[in-house]
């Protein structure tokens, strides 16, 4: 899940009587760059076969399965030797996240300088944190903190209107050679590890000309004066003993050692390509998009990425294919793209079914928009949740998986793949980024695996002879008069939720 908490909506309407802040102060704090990369290192060396026929350009390596996005961001802290630079909105305390802390304290013990970035949304363990940070080759600072540490609700009480504003940047550099950019956070359910959901999402691993501007991107947002060393929030920590580090290796490892989710790791063929420097790549012209920092305090004007995402859509001339997890199109969104469709512009959208999407509230405002959208020609797919469905995994979604890619498709030639939904969250409050590519020949291997996967993987919606929208399972051949896999007190939850006055905050 990357949504507020709908608790908090809550306290946005108590913030109207309260006029107390608690916004911490912004303290004295070292400036930090990203280091150039070096010819020299082992994964410039490994990159400079590939890079070099392709000066100006960017190499991608799409990550659409949980594991291999799990094993290519293991395989680029591992042969870093220079600089590590993590940045990501929700950092959990589970098992993959766990193991790439510990890659992240081995690169640190043998010299590589490691700086963390999280969003502070997250509750997670300060003193944790501090001892991390207190290595002499890690740093660790949080975005848009909480000055209550323990109880964040009196913090949304005091200064909602600056703390429901969030960090939603995901990326993962090393040694200015590599860069991991896309829609997951770091957790089980974004790696296929977790038993019970799973986020089907789509990554990007780069090479090439796109990286030094992401690397600039992290500069800016670790420098801004949002982000605070965690030092300045719970005081000065200890260096964790050497014993103690290598009694916590020894723990985790004997925890995951006999797990079924790292054996069939071993047996990827992730894991090959990258020993044998033949991990395919496509090229592409590239481009970042971010917002900037300063969308937290001035958001109608410091929101550059809504609109280059606006100009990408505007410059589609024949077909928009559009996934996105939350889709909450305003009224004026809904009805541009309904505009585009009636002109004759093929208009695909595909996002979660209320059975597959983890925040009720935002399906019940996506769901006012959709007589509208198809009305008009658009094309609408929401994902399936069925367990008797036995899918391969994909960013499409597997039989328990919740939709998290963000990536659009225009006219068969640009993609764009990043952290930016299609929701006034998005587009309002929470900085996203994004890169823009190139490749008319990638976009083709999408649309050649979409017809089966949308007929295997989602509903087909449509309005009936009385206007009313229906879905259409095209796999079983069956036609459904109400929304499919869910409860009838989920229905009304999704439906009171759309006549609550938060649109904007969703």
């Amino acid at each position: 899940m990357n949504r507020l908490p709908f608790r908090a909506f809550a306290s946005g309407f108590l913030l109207l009587l309260s006029g107390c802040s608690t916004t911490l102060p912004e303290l004295p704090k070292s400036a930090s760059y990203a280091l150039p990369s070096d010819s020299k290192t082992k994964l410039a060396q490994y990159t400079q076969p590939i890079v070099e026929p392709f000066p100006e350009l960017t190499g991608f390596h799409p990550l659409a399965d949980g594991k291999d996005a799990f094993i290519a961001r293991l395989a680029v802290i591992q042969a870093a030797e220079q600089s590590l630079d993590v940045q990501y909105y929700i950092y959990r305390d589970d098992i993959t996240s766990t193991i790439i802390s510990m890659y992240l304290y081995q690169a640190a013990e043998r010299g590589v300088r490691v700086r963390i970035l999280l969003d502070d949304m997250q509750n997670r363990n300060d003193e944790d944190m501090v001892s991390i940070s207190a290595h002499p080759n890690i740093e660790v600072r949080l975005f848009n903190p909480f000055s209550h540490r323990t109880v964040r609700a009196v913090g949304f009480l005091n200064d909602f209107d600056q703390l429901h504003r969030r960090m939603h940047n995901k990326a993962l550099l090393a040694d200015g050679i590599f860069a991991i950019t896309g829609g997951r956070n770091i957790g089980d359910e974004y790696f296929s590890a977790n038993g019970s959901v799973e986020f089907g999402d789509f990554d990007l691993l780069l090479v090439g000309d796109v990286v030094p501007p992401i690397a600039n991107q992290f500069d800016v947002y670790w420098n801004s004066e949002f982000s605070t060393p965690i030092e300045h929030l719970v005081g000065k920590g200890k260096q964790i003993p050497q014993q103690e580090i290598k009694q916590w290796y020894n723990e985790q490892y004997e925890h995951i050692a006999d797990s079924p989710y790292f054996y069939a790791l071993s047996k990827l063929p992730i894991i090959e390509q990258l020993k044998t420097q033949a991990l395919p790549f496509f090229w592409g012209e590239a481009e970042l998009h971010y917002d900037l920092p300063s969308k937290l305090s001035a958001p109608s004007t410091e929101n550059p990425l809504l609109h280059q995402i606006s100009t990408l859509l505007e410059h589609t001339q024949h077909e928009l294919l559009l996934i996105s997890p939350y889709f909450v199109p305003t009224e004026e969104g809904a009805e541009a793209l309904a505009q585009a469709a009636r002109d004759g512009k093929k208009i695909t959208i595909i996002t979660n079914s209320l059975a597959s999407n983890d925040v009720f509230a935002v399906h019940g405002w996506y769901a006012k928009r959709r007589q509208t959208l198809l009305a008009a020609g658009v094309k609408l797919y929401e994902t399936k949740v069925d367990p008797q469905v036995n899918k391969q995994h994909s960013w499409l979604g597997s039989s328990r998986t919740s939709l998290h890619a963000k990536t659009y498709i225009m006219d068969r030639e640009q993609l764009f793949v990043g952290s930016f939904n299609f929701d006034p969250r998005s587009a309002q409050y929470n900085t996203e980024m994004g890169v823009v590519i190139d490749s008319p020949v990638f976009a083709a291997k999408v649309y050649q695996a979409l017809e089966p996967n949308l007929k295997k993987n989602t509903y087909r919606l449509a309005l009936d002879s009385n206007g009313d929208v229906v879905w259409i399972d095209d796999h079983k051949q069956q036609t459904l008069t109400s929304e499919p896999d869910v409860s009838y007190l989920r229905r009304f939850g999704a439906w009171f939720s759309g006549i609550l006055p938060i649109e904007d905050l969703l």
